[in-house]
């Protein structure tokens, strides 16, 4: 009993110092954001912004090195076993490629399209995403959604869900 109030009392601490270190480090990157947007920097000061949206979503391991964004799989059946795992993606907005729901996508759904649908990205626009992998799901609804259709499903193996960086999302 004494041994897992001792480790819980160090892990508080822990997490105390780290939600310390992460607040200044947020707060040093929004300096370094606005001294880029002051000097005309947009696309710099937008790849400090995707950081500090990573840091405020807990993307940060103990380490302190934020996770590398990877490219756009496409389709994230490949992915399937991985249920619960959060990721980050580089995606430029598509209107081409099949999706399939709406708000939890089934997995062989084209993620750029997917983030389109779901008011994240516009076509053509290149921004990082959240995907949270997820597993099958009974039914998928279809919708219409900036510009694109969703197809109705019934029960498939796997799903994701797709958010902006931040939690916010363009307006439908």
């Amino acid at each position: 009993e004494k041994y897992e109030r001792d480790a819980r009392e160090i892990q508080e601490k822990a997490d105390q110092a780290l939600a310390a270190r992460r607040d200044n480090l947020i707060a040093d990157l929004k300096k370094l954001e606005q001294t880029y947007l002051n000097a005309g920097k947009k696309t710099a000061a937008r790849v400090v912004s995707e950081q500090i949206a990573l840091l405020k979503e807990g993307g940060v391991p103990v380490q302190g090195i934020v996770p590398t964004p990877l490219d756009d799989p496409g389709v994230l059946t490949g992915l399937r076993a991985q249920a619960g795992k959060v990721l980050f993606f580089r995606v430029t907005g598509a209107n081409s490629g099949a999706v399939w729901g709406t708000g939890i996508y089934t997995d062989d759904s084209t993620l750029a399209s997917a983030a389109v649908h779901a008011g994240i990205l516009k076509v053509g626009e290149k921004g990082l995403v959240k995907v949270t992998l997820l597993p099958g799901q009974t039914a998928y609804t279809s919708s219409q959604q900036n510009g694109i259709r969703s197809g109705s499903w019934g029960s498939w193996s796997g799903s994701f869900k797709v958010e902006a960086v931040g939690g916010g999302a363009r307006g439908k």
